[in-house]
């Protein structure tokens, strides 16, 4: 679980940290703290995210733009304020919570336990999520052959065909699925492992990987021993490998 606390006040980001911390626990797979909206925005951007804790007045400025940022629709957002009259705004942006200011343990243990039951398969994700018009479908990792990296998307080519292009980095995805059998072979390519069928030698530090499907993905010179390295303790047999 991946969460952003953007807060201005010192001690209520050390406070929803520290809570967050002790309800949640080995569940956190990260958890960071800014104080400005444009620095919210820059991360959000760049790094997957689960739960975000905002404060409305920050700096002077205000936490609502980022609730209208088009990414937001991959992570929840409660909002943190001492300002109630703004519980009635925050709610139009479908927030799944208003967390009131001072900040206690027991109320900000309703917002997780909200969160939490949202989420009842928050640990074992299903899948990428895919935006549509008519909402979000989910594409399993099993069916990736490779994604490649165009900027700040990357495209995901599948078993069946298809190409679907994500609002991911290949830095994000990789993160997603590292744990899927996927690998980094260049810095613009992720390949699925198990969907190789050879590794193809263009000189002898250099190689291609060539899958079932006959897509050729290129290695780069710094994975290319590591690459070597993976099959050779494995029982994925390719070229004599020994």
């Amino acid at each position: 679980m991946r969460i952003l606390i953007v807060e201005d006040d010192d001690l209520s980001s050390r406070c929803l940290e520290i809570l967050a911390k002790e309800f949640l626990n080995e569940r956190i797979q990260s958890i960071h703290a800014v104080s400005d909206p444009e620095s919210a925005a820059e991360f959000i951007r760049k790094n997957p995210l689960d739960l975000l804790f905002l404060d409305i007045n920050l700096q002077g400025e205000t936490g609502f733009k980022l609730l209208e940022i088009e990414s937001r629709s991959f992570f929840q957002t409660i909002i943190v304020s001492s300002e109630r009259d703004n519980a009635v705004k925050a709610f139009e942006f479908s927030v799944l919570d208003f967390l009131p200011k001072p900040i206690t343990r027991e109320r900000f243990g309703i917002s997780i336990q909200r969160y939490l039951s949202s989420h009842p398969n928050l640990f074992s994700p299903k899948g990428i999520p895919l935006k549509r018009e008519e909402g979000i479908n989910l594409i399993e990792p099993e069916k990736i052959l490779f994604a490649r990296s165009e900027r700040n998307y990357a495209r995901l080519f599948t078993k069946d065909g298809n190409v679907e292009k994500v609002r991911k980095t290949l830095d994000q995805l990789q993160k997603d699925l590292e744990a899927h059998g996927f690998f980094r072979a260049h810095r613009s390519y992720l390949v699925r492992l198990e969907e190789v069928k050879k590794i193809l030698f263009k000189t002898p530090t250099t190689y291609r990987l060539l899958l079932h499907t006959d897509h050729s993905i290129p290695v780069s010179r710094s994975q290319g021993s590591k690459l070597l390295s993976l099959f050779k303790n494995s029982n994925h047999k390719i070229l004599g490998l020994p």
